[in-house]
């Protein structure tokens, strides 16, 4: 309900209500309900900031414990897709897999560890309202058999990923990927072939993302 015109008060503004007849520490009902749920220990109050971090942890670091039949996968879970593949014959881990990327990735530390020269980049400046330099990379990637050159985007982003495999990389292997199994199947000459997410990896990535 809306304060009456009256009471209106432009140094006064409730978030909760978006109304100007009260500040949200004046919020009388608020305070009771939540002194009941403190009495009751229903909830307990931040003293801190590190306590309230710690609190985050302890959340992140509850792993689920039920396994998916036969898949040796922890579930429920919410974690992405992440493998490891040979990468200019080096095995690179911690690839995320994302439907919703329309370029292949890879991310600039990633790139100087796999001892790349500078000399095999390509650069193209996009005009406009801002000139941006694009960097643009052809690596080989070994998949259980098939050897295939794709270009990818080098970033000089900070990311807890190496590389991203997106909708180029991902249609050309024509796979069925499974973030819920943690796996991908994908056909070759000699039958279906299929790489195993890495469940570790892909929470140590979305942890260190929160973490900043």
């Amino acid at each position: 309900m809306k304060a009456p015109d009256s009471f209106w008060n432009p140094n006064r503004l409730s978030d909760f209500h978006n109304d100007h007849s009260h500040k949200m520490e004046d919020y009388v009902a608020l305070k009771m309900e939540v002194n009941e749920l403190l009495k009751n220990k229903r909830c307990r109050p931040y003293s801190c900031e590190k306590e309230y971090q710690r609190h985050q942890e302890q959340l992140l670091n509850k792993r689920p414990k039920r396994m998916l039949k036969q898949k040796k996968v922890l579930a429920p879970h919410h974690e992405s897709l992440v493998i490891s593949l040979i990468v200019a014959n080096c095995l690179v881990k911690r690839m995320l897999v994302e439907n919703g990327s329309s370029m292949n990735i890879i991310f600039q530390t990633a790139y100087h560890a796999l001892g790349l020269k500078e000399n095999a980049l390509t650069r193209k400046d996009s005009v406009g309202e801002i000139t941006k330099t694009t960097t643009k990379v052809v690596l080989h990637v070994y998949a259980e058999g098939i050897n295939m050159s794709s270009k990818f985007l080098v970033s000089d982003c900070k990311s807890s990923y190496n590389m991203i495999l997106g909708r180029p990389r991902i249609h050309n292997m024509e796979p069925v990927p499974s973030m819920l199994n943690q796996i991908v199947k994908f056909p070759t000459p000699r039958g279906i072939r299929e790489i195993k997410g890495d469940q570790e990896n892909s929470w140590s990535c979305y942890y260190t993302t929160l973490k900043g």
